[in-house]
């Protein structure tokens, strides 16, 4: 019984020596929309054509690092802040398992595509570039607004 709690005392011990970035959740400030759409860098109304997971994006920062993230082909209907080019673009975001990510959102809205009603919404979204190329990233503490107010 007593190598049952040591072996238990050694497992939690390792566990909680993980660092921090290993068992990282999302937490955001708390703003209202107003704030939110103000904060992002672009704001787009549209629809998601199709949504792609697990697509391994690398760390501009950190070459050596790869993420998995999620892509979407978003149709864009109309700019509401910013400037865009054409009018689709790749809109990335996490899985939303502690790393902000809209997933189940973006796989909603893909589903919705062809509905008049429901398959319109509105991302906020920040820029970077990754390899000269724009990258367009958007989570749960950016600018979103959904049919019939889903948020």
């Amino acid at each position: 019984m007593n190598s049952y709690r040591a072996a238990a005392f050694v497992a939690a011990s390792v566990l909680m020596a993980l660092p921090a970035s290993e068992a990282s959740a999302c937490s955001c400030q708390k703003m209202s929309d107003k704030e939110l759409f103000a904060s992002s860098d672009f704001v787009v109304r549209g629809r998601m054509k199709s949504v792609t997971v697990g697509v391994d994006v690398e760390d501009p920062k950190a070459k050596s690092e790869i993420f998995r993230m999620i892509r979407g082909e978003f149709e864009v209907e109309k700019v509401l802040k910013g400037s865009l080019k054409g009018k689709t673009l790749l809109l990335h975001t996490g899985f939303g398992m502690g790393d902000c990510g809209r997933l189940a959102e973006f796989i909603g809205a893909a589903y919705w595509y062809r509905d008049k009603k429901n398959g319109v919404l509105e991302f906020g979204m920040s820029k970077t570039e990754i390899a000269g190329q724009p990258f367009y990233h958007t989570g749960i503490c950016d600018y979103a607004k959904f049919p019939n107010g889903q948020d």
